[in-house]
């Protein structure tokens, strides 16, 4: 089933009726000729075929990087799409140098790494660019730590990744005077050659060739879907895993689908009554940089670096990795430490459960073949206790874990003994847990060594882990065990857990 999609394709406008579920990539490269754009790893892992994309919503606008194999064609509908392409100022393709200067036609970005040397063959350099440009945009303030972080999900195959730390360090130096206020470190970065007039111009929904649409809930467009799932539909979300496992996903398999990321009110952060609500389209990034969840739980943002790449956080969403059902979700173990309800939405009604209830074994979840995940509720009617998320892995960032384990303890008054304690673990079951005999010892017990490894032996007594890949389950129990160790000896530093450890 086609649908009509009309976007701005750099400083142009598109108007095509296609499959809206086909991968912007395929698109960018095939039917735009823009093949700047790279295809590399199809799974989000590379960032070689990242492009810009920006939308309007709620009076404010955003430019994000985001990895286009991972982004359907019907989520450009009304957003601008910049590719490497548009980047670059008018003729940026043709002419000659003028005399002292070695690189005329290139943006800031470009002349930086092409300067430090920081482009070899050339096939990862495009998605550097527009990582970097994107966080001169996004970045505040601007730190060489964080742009480096920002290209975290850019993959050089040449090892060019010193000569691109160095362009890096340059950028964040060159523009470190940049307006805080949006709208004005967007000009001033159209002025300075980084970013297209078309971005300054869609921003403020100027460009005369496109309706530059706003997506507040009183001008959001309707979605080119049925609002309505049904038994075979698709509701999809960032596509992290559907794309993955699908790169060209079958009309004729598909009876209907429903793009999440298009519904503002799936998109949104809000409180409810006492809890705090987060819609189930809501990005990583977004979820780690809101201050409701920041204040919420102080903290939380820390953790954000060692799930995945900025690139994939970008699009990976919390309803997303929940409905997964991975027994290693991070996110999902987060969450039931948080004590996380989910609301599930269908045509019969709403109804909210535990999230640790609604995974009911390997990759099965207590849902309906018509019922989405809408919510994610947090309890808000007081500040959340001290929190801490541990993981395992083979490397220490960007990586699946092979065991992880969150906890959220609440103290007594006077903050010797523990008043309530919410430990979880995944890695080590079919399904992410609250362990629940491990947080029930935690109750009315005083910090120290003692109760910490007492804890540690229960949670490892209350799992079945299997071997696999990533550890065997010896390896796992074991693993768990020194993960609640270390929620210890994080959260009550001086306790004598780490020495007695030791």
């Amino acid at each position: 089933m086609k649908a009509r999609m009309r976007f701005l394709a750099n400083d142009g406008p598109v108007d095509v009726e296609a499959w809206a579920l086909d991968p912007a990539l395929d698109y960018i490269r095939r039917d735009l000729g823009l093949t700047g754009t790279k295809e590399g790893c199809r799974e989000g892992d590379c960032g070689a075929c990242a492009v810009l994309l920006g939308e309007r919503r709620d009076g404010a606008f955003s430019y994000r990087a985001l990895p286009s194999c991972l982004l359907v064609l019907g989520e450009l509908e009304g957003r601008h799409l910049v590719t490497i392409e548009g980047l670059a100022p008018s003729g940026a393709r043709a002419g000659k140098p003028s005399r002292g200067e070695a690189y005329p036609r290139l943006t800031p970005v470009m002349r930086a790494i092409a300067e430090a040397n920081g482009s070899q063959c050339g096939f990862c350099s495009p998605g550097f660019v527009i990582s970097l440009s994107a966080y001169l945009l996004n970045g505040s303030p601007l730190t060489v730590e964080g742009a480096f972080s920002a290209v975290e999900g850019n993959l050089c195959r040449c090892t060019g990744y010193g000569a691109i730390k160095r362009a890096a360090g340059r950028l964040v130096e060159e523009f470190s005077g940049l307006p805080s206020e949006a709208f004005a470190r967007l000009d001033a970065l159209v002025s300075a050659g980084v970013l297209p007039a078309s971005c300054a111009a869609f921003a403020r929904g100027e460009f005369p060739g496109i309706e530059a649409r706003d997506e507040s809930p009183g001008a959001a467009a309707k979605a080119p879907t049925s609002p309505t799932a049904r038994a075979g539909s698709l509701a999809l979300g960032g596509g992290s895993d559907f794309l993955v496992r699908n790169p060209e996903p079958d009309e004729s398999s598909i009876a209907s689908y429903r793009l999440l990321d298009r519904e503002p009110e799936l998109k949104r952060i809000r409180r409810e009554g006492e809890a705090l609500a987060i819609g189930a389209a809501v990005s990583w990034s977004e979820f780690f940089s809101s201050p409701a969840v920041l204040e919420l739980v102080p903290g939380i943002g820390s953790f954000e670096a060692i799930l995945a790449s900025p690139l994939v956080r970008e699009r990976a969403t919390l309803g997303g990795n929940i409905a997964n059902a991975s027994p290693v979700g991070d996110l999902s173990s987060m969450l039931i430490a948080l004590g996380a309800l989910v609301r599930v939405e269908g045509p019969s009604g709403s109804r909210e459960l535990a999230l640790e209830r609604l995974f009911l074994g390997y990759k099965k979840l207590d849902l309906s073949g018509d019922e989405i995940i809408s919510t994610i509720l947090l309890p808000a009617s007081k500040p959340i206790g001290l929190f801490n998320f541990e993981k395992a892995s083979k490397r220490a960032r960007l990586d699946i874990a092979a065991v992880n384990s969150a906890a959220l303890i609440e103290l007594e008054e006077g903050g010797r003994r523990i008043a309530r304690a919410r430990v979880s673990a995944g890695g080590v079951a079919p399904v992410p847990l609250l362990l629940a005999k491990a947080s029930a010892y935690l109750r009315g017990r005083a910090i120290g060594a003692e109760t910490a490894i007492e804890a540690a032996r229960i949670a490892a007594s209350e799992i079945s882990p299997i071997g696999d890949v990533r550890g065997s389950a010896d390896y796992r129990r074991r693993v768990l065990e020194r993960l609640v160790l270390a929620h210890f000896i994080v959260l009550f530093p001086g306790s004598g857990v780490e020495e007695a450890i030791a």
